[in-house]
């Protein structure tokens, strides 16, 4: 049976690792945004089947919006304001 927490979980993980990819082809972008948003869809896909939706769904809302940091800003090694040149 699929769920919305299936279907948000899994939108949202191709998406985050369709734009690594797409990243990582032009640039060498860190790897642990989108690693976390990955074990957070997965861990929130595992309590919306387990029945814990009311905790799934702010995870999934995290995520989401972990996500559209990722996606604005594109380099997070450089938003703490040193630059090196």
């Amino acid at each position: 049976m699929v769920t919305i927490f299936d279907v948000f979980s899994l939108v949202l993980l191709i998406a985050s690792m369709s734009l690594f990819v797409t990243r990582y082809m032009k640039q060498n972008p860190p790897v642990y945004p989108y690693l976390i948003i990955a074990i957070t869809c997965l861990v929130a896909n595992w309590l919306g089947e387990a029945g814990g939706g009311i905790m799934a769904l702010p995870l999934l809302i995290a995520a989401s919006f972990s996500f559209l940091g990722c996606l604005l800003y594109p380099s997070w090694r450089n938003m703490g304001g040193s630059q090196e040149r």
